[in-house]
Parts: structure tokens; sequence; C-alpha cells
């Protein structure tokens, strides 16, 4: 146990070392490096583009499975209230016999069917809709109709895991969850810093919209305006106007880099059970690979700056070990326990 949690420090301060060593290098030489890496239309770049978001958007469907069939009754939530909130009055086995709580807590039940339900539909149609979209045009509302199909699937394949299973990953359910909450500051982060990305200053300057399209190459370097360069603590110039386009200023930091952060809820995972502990550190080292191939990939697409995918992956981590650490603390003082 002991050893387990030397490891798991060590790799997380390596983890902070080597990205805030990015930060460092990306606050002196961003725009050289990007310049050198600049390779938008390699295949791996592509690739990792489209499915680098991956870990976050997989993410929300088994959550709200999960949690579908390990919802509580009114009585079981009053009791996690009243772990976390001893001021909050546990609800009696007596008072669980009223005809009140039997009607109010079957439309709680209801409630909770229909909305984890609802949420695992939009889960993976989160999944399949912004990982489908770059390969088949459809329509929004066949994209729901495919979620649907799916995520009735996976509900019928999770009727045959056994409950024990079900209650070890409602936390790790929970904690992807909250990570997926803390992601929701990167919007007010990106307009905070408000920088231009890398391709859209060589497509705009050269009189192309589509910043991502497939004529957009190294060659066009040498023909583009830069001026519109900002560095990531500076204030930048998104929302302005290059050769009659408008920046979007969304390089900083990057959500691609952030999103496949969510990847390392696998440790967790390997923690949650026994049988999968010995893999801990093997998983560590691949979801450590998977962010910095991620991260280097979103250079080549320039899409970001080695600055933007270092506060990427430095704030992924953060929001990740927060989670983390939360689900902890609900461990040690047993708050998520059932009878």
């Amino acid at each position: 146990m002991v050893k387990d949690k030397k490891r798991t420090a060590a790799f997380i301060a390596v983890y902070f070392i080597f990205f805030a060593a990015l930060l460092i290098i990306g606050s002196f030489k961003d725009f050289e490096i990007e310049k050198e890496v600049f390779n938008p239309q390699n295949f791996f770049a592509k690739l990792f583009e489209t499915w680098g978001e991956a870990p976050r958007f997989a993410m929300w469907g088994p959550a709200a499975t999960v949690l579908l069939f390990t919802r509580r009754s009114i009585k079981e939530c009053f009791t996690v209230f009243h772990r976390l909130l001893p001021f909050i009055p546990e609800i009696s086995e007596k008072q669980t016999q009223t005809k009140a709580y039997k009607f109010f807590n079957f439309i709680v039940n209801a409630i909770e069917i229909i909305g984890f339900t609802v949420l695992a539909v939009l889960g993976w149609d989160k999944l399949i809709r912004n990982i489908g979209k770059y390969y088949v045009d459809l329509s929004k509302a066949v994209w729901y109709i495919i979620a649907a199909v799916v995520a009735a699937i996976v509900i019928l394949i999770f009727t045959k895991i056994p409950k024990r299973i079900l209650y070890k990953l409602e936390p790790l359910a929970l904690c992807g969850i909250l990570i997926g909450i803390f992601y929701c500051f990167l919007d007010p982060i990106k307009s905070i810093v408000n920088r231009a990305r890398f391709r859209e200053m060589v497509a705009f300057s050269n009189g192309i919209e589509n910043s991502r399209g497939a004529n957009i190459t190294p060659a066009l370097i040498p023909s583009s305006d830069f001026s519109y360069y900002t560095e990531w603590y500076q204030k930048g110039l998104g929302g302005t106007l290059l050769n009659g386009f408008e920046l979007e200023g969304t390089s900083c930091p990057s959500g691609h880099v952030m999103s496949g952060c969510f990847i390392f809820l696998s440790t967790l995972l390997c923690s949650a059970f026994e049988r999968l502990k010995k893999y801990k550190t093997p998983v560590c080292i691949l979801c450590f690979a998977y962010t910095a191939a991620l991260s280097l990939t979103r250079m080549m697409r320039g899409a970001h700056f080695l600055s933007d995918i270092a506060l990427g992956a430095l704030l992924g981590m953060i929001f990740f070990l927060v989670a983390a650490g939360v689900l902890r603390i609900f461990e040690k003082k047993r708050i998520l326990e059932r009878d």
C-alpha cells in the first residue's frame, strides 16, 4: 500500500515537472517551435483530432448507466447527506413505512430512472456524434436515434453485471462527472486568454476560411501574417479580423489535451478492483504516453502552441486530482457506503 502511494506520488511529480518544463520552454520558444512542427495533413495528427477527445466523450454514457443501476432511495440519499452534513437528519425505518414516504420515493425513483436514462442517451450521443461527424453528415435526430439504440444495448448488458461490481463503479462514475463539471471552466479560461490559433493565422492570411482544410500546408507559412500572435500570458487578439476573417481566440489552453486527461480515470478503475491493481503502473505510463502523443499532434495540426498543450495537460491533471481527492475523502469517511 505504501509502495503504491510512493509510485503514484512519483508519477504525479514527473508528470507536473514534464509539462511545467514544456510551459517554460513554450513561454520563450512557442512560435519558433510551432513553425518547425507544423504538419497539419499528417495522418496521426488528423486521427488524434478526430479521436483525441474520446476519453471525455466516452465517460458520460457509462457513468450515467452506472448511476441508473445504483440509484438510491430517499432514505439512502438522506443517509449520504447526513454523513456529509451531520445536521441533516436521517430518515428512520418507521418513516419509510408511511404512505407519504412511499409516494415520494416512487416519484423520486421514477425521476432517477428517466433522468439517468436520458443522460445515458445524451452521453452516447456526445461520443458518437462528435466523432461520427468527421465521417458522415447526419441530422441531430438521426444521431439521437443511434445514441438511444447504443444506450439501450449498454443498459441491457449492465443488467448482467453483479450489483457488488456496480457499487464499486459508482464512485468512479461520480468522479468522472465531477471532472466533467470542472471542464466547464475551459471556455471561460479560453475567453480570458483569447489567443489566436497558429493555423487560423496561416489560413486567413492566405484567404482560406477553413483553417482545418486539406489545403493548409507548411508551404503557406512564408506568406502568412503572424502579427496577431500573442504569448499565452498576454491578452490575445481573438475576435479581431485577419484578411476579413474573424480569429476565434480559442487556442489556449488545449481542450483536446484536457479531454485526453479523462483517460486517467482508468487508473482509478485499477485501484477499485483487486485483480486490476497490478496493472496500475503500466496503465499510468500508457495514460501519460497518450497525453504526450495527443499534445504533439495538436501542435502538428496548428491548433495549439507548446504552452497551450502544457497548460491543458496541467489543468487536466489538476481537475483529475481534485476529483480523485474528493473520492478518496468519501471513501475514508464512508460517505457512499451502503448498509
